[in-house]
C-alpha cells in the first residue's frame, strides 16, 4: 500500500480483469469545492485479494474504501478512535457503487476519497477509483452515522465534521449515484443462505462489519451468475446492528423485468429483524473468465 502523490505515473494494467475497458480519466468531481481535503492511496491487488474470476473481489474493494475512509478521519481528527474517546464512533448506513472494471491480481487500485458534506444525521463521502494508467474504474458514495455508543442512538455530525470540508454546502455527493434512492422490497424470494455470525465478522464496534453483510448478499446468488458476470453496481442500506453467534439468512430475488438486477435483503433468523436491503446489478461478461471449468 502506497500514499500517492497528486498525480501517479502510468504503468501495467491487466486486459484479462477488465481493468483496459474504461474510459478517460476525469477528476473533476475531485475538485468541486476549493479547500477539500482528499485522500489519495494506491493499494496493490495481491493474489488473496481477487475472486475465482481473477478480478479484485467485491470484499477486497470495499475494505480499501473502509481503509481510505479511516485514513483520511483519522487525519481530519475524526477517526473511530478517536471519537471513541468521547463515548461516540462512526457506523456506515449507505452504500452505493458503481464499477465498470475491476483491477486484477499485482494491479494495483488507486483510491481517492473526501468528506462530500452533510444530509440530516448523515456525514456523506464519495470515492473515485482509478487504475495505474489514470484511467476511472468506478465510484462510490457512502453516508455515514455518528453513534453515542452507550445508548446506540444516532447524534447531529454537524458538530464533528462541519471543519472537515468548509467548501461544501449541504449535500454535495455525486447525484448520478442516488444514495439515498429507496431500494424496494421484494415480495418474494428465490434463493437464501444461512449464516452463523463467526467472531471474525466482528469490527471494532463489536458488532457486524459492512464487508461481512457484503459478503453474504453476494453470496446468495447463483453461481453461475457470478461465474459469467460482473457485478456492476450495489446498492446498500444498512439497517440494524448484529452480533457475534446470531444466525443470519441471506436472501435473494431477480428483478424480472430487470435483466441482471437482483433484490436482496438479509435478516436475523431468531427474530425476522431485517439487518440490510440491497440491490445489486450484473453485467454479463463477453468471454467466460472460467472457461471449461463451467461446462
Amino acid at each position: 500500500m502506497n500514499r500517492e502523490p497528486s498525480s501517479t505515473d502510468p504503468d501495467n494494467c491487466d486486459d484479462s480483469a477488465g481493468a483496459c475497458d474504461a474510459p478517460d480519466a476525469d477528476s473533476s468531481r475531485v475538485s468541486l469545492w476549493k479547500n477539500t481535503p482528499t485522500l489519495r492511496e494506491a493499494y496493490p491487488v495481491r493474489s488473496y485479494e481477487v475472486d475465482a474470476c481473477g478480478r479484485l473481489s467485491i470484499s477486497a474493494l470495499c475494505n480499501f474504501m473502509q481503509d481510505a475512509a479511516g485514513m483520511h478521519a483519522e487525519e481530519l481528527g475524526v477517526s473511530v478512535a478517536q471519537l471513541q474517546k468521547q463515548n461516540k464512533t462512526w457506523m456506515l448506513s449507505r452504500l452505493v457503487l458503481q464499477m465498470n472494471a475491476y483491477p486484477g491480481r499485482q494491479d494495483r487500485l488507486h483510491v481517492t476519497t473526501w468528506p462530500s458534506g452533510i444530509r440530516r444525521l448523515f456525514a456523506l463521502r464519495d470515492f473515485l477509483f482509478r487504475d495505474d494508467r489514470n484511467r476511472p474504474l468506478g465510484s462510490a458514495a457512502t453516508a455515514w452515522l455518528i453513534i453515542d455508543m452507550p445508548t446506540r442512538r444516532p447524534l447531529r455530525v454537524d458538530p464533528f465534521v462541519k471543519h472537515m470540508n468548509p467548501g461544501a454546502q449541504g449535500d454535495q455527493s455525486d447525484p448520478e449515484l442516488n444514495l439515498f434512492e429507496k431500494i424496494p422490497e421484494s415480495s418474494t424470494y428465490e434463493n437464501e443462505l444461512r449464516f452463523r455470525i463467526r467472531y471474525r465478522d466482528l469490527d471494532i464496534n463489536r458488532h457486524v462489519n459492512n464487508v461481512s453483510f457484503i459478503e453474504w448478499v453476494v453470496e446468495s446468488l447463483p453461481t453461475n451468475v457470478m461465474h459469467r458476470s460482473m457485478l456492476s453496481g450495489l446498492e446498500i442500506n444498512f439497517l440494524a446492528e448484529a452480533f457475534h453467534g446470531d444466525i443470519v439468512i441471506s436472501k435473494s430475488h431477480p428483478l424480472e423485468d430487470r435483466s441482471g438486477m437482483f433484490l436482496h435483503s438479509v435478516v436475523r433468523e431468531a427474530d425476522g429483524q431485517e439487518l440490510v436491503r440491497a440491490r445489486t446489478v450484473w453485467q454479463t461478461m463477453q468471454k467466460d473468465p472460467l472457461g471449461s471449468l463451467l461446462k
